[in-house]
């Protein structure tokens, strides 16, 4: 009845707007983790085995929060347009044929929550990258010139230049290179296979050592 799709309407809205509440302030809580663990000052933490694994699932457990975060609103409002759309009953169990539509949208929301999850994995390790790849100018500089590094040559993370000179002149060139064929390695296995997410990471972020 026209009462009914109101009704059904009208908790639509108000829950989008709860939904949206909640995402916001899961956003806020979310940003000071996002700081502390943002993947170009990995390497200047990474200490040991344990220090290592404990980043990985950080990552992880990041990305994951982010992608419910952009994902939570959406999918709510795609479920209650559908079942606005199919003319679904206020209360009671859905036909049949409404709960395989139902499933079928779920289905495709889990493919896309994991997907969101991988895109957000395959950021934080192009940060990641930008790390040693300014540790590689850095040591190609200082290894064309008197060893010393000039001022103008230009960072990708300009504000941890210090760090970034001091890491370099604790490490060769050569084992950038592996360092970054590794991450690049691991960005590659996230988005072609099945690997799982923390294997991965525990695996490359222990090979940074």
């Amino acid at each position: 009845s026209s009462a009914a799709m109101a009704s059904v309407a009208s908790t639509s809205v108000a829950y989008g707007e709860r939904d949206s509440e909640r995402c916001a302030s899961a956003r806020t809580k979310t940003e000071p983790k996002r700081r502390a663990s943002k993947p170009s000052i990995w390497p200047l933490n990474l200490r040991d085995v344990t220090t290592a694994v404990m980043a990985a699932a950080s990552l992880l457990a990041l990305a994951q929060e982010e992608a419910a975060s952009s994902n939570e609103e959406r999918d709510a409002v795609e479920k209650t347009s559908l079942l606005r759309n199919l003319g679904a009953p206020e209360t009671g169990t859905l036909p049949p044929p409404m709960r395989a539509q139902v499933r079928a949208l779920e289905e495709d929301q889990k493919r896309r929550a994991k997907r969101s999850v991988t895109d957000h994995l395959d950021r934080a390790l192009t940060d990641l990258l930008s790390f040693y790849r300014d540790v590689l100018v850095l040591q190609l500089d200082a290894r064309g010139g008197d060893g010393v590094e000039p001022a103008g040559v230009d960072l990708v993370n300009e504000t941890l230049r210090g760090e970034l000179s001091e890491f370099a002149r604790g490490s060769r060139a050569e084992a950038t290179l592996v360092r970054l064929d590794a991450i690049n390695a691991v960005r590659h296995r996230l988005t072609t296979t099945n690997v799982a997410p923390l294997l991965a990471l525990e695996a490359m972020a222990v090979s940074l050592l």
